[in-house]
């Protein structure tokens, strides 16, 4: 969703066709995650794959929304988190410090995605089992990519815009 900045610095809403397509595509992402988590007995519908989810559909051609940083961001701070887990630290305050290395590391390797911020604060005060987690996180951030994916192709439009 492109927004012009008119000359007193406002923005212009987005056309009414990307409106309803970002809706319907977020819509349909988001069942696609409840029904695996239903075909799993796991929980895959998450808020951080909801704000990825959001960004993926509303922003396509922006950088945070490419699959380099939607799958590499979440799996960086899954890395970050879960060794944070190892060290011992618990907590709030342990998220507070996963989620500002995690934030560093994505910088520093080009994969920075704000939703996997809350990914590394969500492990950290959950402190869910890795050997599941990690596998469904992946999975639900690549089903968002290949929906959108989807959706793009069927409206002629191009997603993503970049893969590295």
């Amino acid at each position: 969703m492109r927004f012009v900045r008119p000359a007193k610095g406002g923005s212009v809403p987005a056309h009414p066709a990307r409106v309803a397509s970002a809706a319907i595509t977020t819509s349909f992402a988001l069942a696609v995650l409840v029904a695996v988590g239903t075909l799993t007995d796991q929980t895959v519908l998450i808020p951080p794959l909801a704000a990825t989810t959001a960004i993926i559909t509303a922003t396509p051609e922006a950088p945070v929304a490419q699959p380099r940083h939607v799958i590499g961001g979440h799996m960086l701070s899954c890395l970050v988190s879960f060794g944070v887990l190892a060290l011992g630290w618990h907590g709030p305050w342990a998220a507070a410090v996963a989620c500002g290395a995690a934030c560093g590391f994505a910088l520093l390797v080009r994969a920075a995605h704000p939703p996997a911020m809350a990914t590394a604060v969500m492990i950290m005060l959950t402190d869910p089992p890795a050997n599941s987690f990690v596998p469904l996180l992946a999975v639900g951030a690549a089903l968002l990519v290949l929906v959108q994916m989807l959706s793009s192709r069927l409206q002629r439009e191009v997603y993503p815009t970049s893969w590295w």
